[in-house]
């Protein structure tokens, strides 16, 4: 038998996924809300203070490298979950329901290649009040960055990227984790899905819905959201304005020796990185050279952070011209 969870000061119960009540009041909790600013404004504000050019791609570089903490402004109220976790890691369940269920609750791919794995929430929603919520990229979020990313470098968007399965978009509150989620009623999620199946996956889906009578189309649900709302946008708190700042300012204090790869090291990596088709074209701008080494390490779980002036004075040393100075 299903478990029944009663949320407090509501007259809503919750069983599995379902909402069984029109009348229903989340939770409200409040959390200090500092003082915000665009990613462009961000770039202006460091810029200026640094007396150095930085560019908003050095922004989303640092925050998928973990050196400073992003935020989502929901221009519209959402809803949240609290992520269940064990011994500090996010727990995950298999998700089971009949083909509605796996329609409204599963992402696309999920749904079609028969991926039932959902994150472990609470039944409990909660209803937030303040419209910025930091966000620690541990979610599909983090893909949306690196899509981001890619268009301000105008390099090609990752296929997959690195989160291989989307299970959701992960926000921080009051340190603790929580899944995104929205309402409307199951009718209209089931035609929000469909829209995003491939044409022949959807009729065939149309075909079995149409053969099954459901009372849940008429009611509202709540579901997760596997991207980000389209007036929802990325922005940056003041406190990781300063946080960026600090590198910039901790990196000219303490600035990396050039002499850090001997120069043997030096010509072998521009060798490589010369015959290298994907890399080859940036050897002249390390800066955007650092984004491909950055991902490489993370998908082969390198953790160390990487440095673009290291790897500046590296290329630098390995160059032929270089080599013809030095004799």
């Amino acid at each position: 038998m299903t478990p029944i969870f009663f949320l407090n000061g509501t007259n809503c119960c919750v069983e599995g996924d379902n909402i069984m009540s029109k009348k229903y009041q989340p939770l409200l909790i409040t959390h200090y809300m500092s003082t915000w600013v665009t990613i462009t404004e961000a770039v202006e504000i460091t810029t200026k203070t640094i007396k150095q050019k930085i560019t908003p791609s050095d922004i989303y570089r640092h925050a998928l490298s973990g050196n400073i903490l992003l935020s989502v402004y929901f221009q519209s109220p959402v809803i949240l979950k609290k992520i269940q976790t064990f011994n500090g890691k996010i727990k995950f369940r298999q998700f089971e329901g009949d083909l509605l269920d796996k329609l409204c609750m599963l992402d696309r791919d999920g749904f079609i290649y028969g991926q039932n794995l959902r994150l472990c929430t609470e039944a409990r929603y909660v209803c937030p009040v303040q419209q910025i919520i930091d966000t620690p990229l541990i979610g599909y979020e983090y893909v949306l960055i690196q899509r981001i990313l890619a268009r301000e470098l105008k390099f090609p968007s990752p296929i997959v990227g690195a989160r291989k399965t989307n299970h959701g978009i992960i926000v921080r509150f009051s340190e603790e984790l929580f899944q995104i989620f929205e309402t409307m009623s199951w009718k209209e999620r089931v035609e929000k899905q469909i829209s995003r199946l491939p044409k022949n996956t959807a009729l065939d889906v149309i075909k079995k819905l149409t053969e099954v009578t459901t009372i849940k189309y008429n009611h509202n649900g709540c579901f997760p959201l596997y991207t980000l709302p389209p007036d929802a946008c990325f922005v940056i708190r003041h406190t990781e304005v300063e946080r960026l700042i600090n590198l910039y300012k901790k990196r000219e204090s303490h600035p990396i020796s050039p002499s850090r790869m001997t120069t043997p090291l030096s010509r072998l990596f521009w060798l490589a990185c010369k015959h290298n088709d994907t890399i080859s074209p940036l050897l002249n701008h390390p800066y955007k050279l650092l984004s491909i080494f950055e991902q490489w390490a993370s998908d082969d779980g390198i953790g160390e952070k990487l440095d673009a002036e290291t790897l500046k004075n590296a290329l630098k040393r390995g160059s032929p011209s270089s080599t013809s100075l030095s004799g």
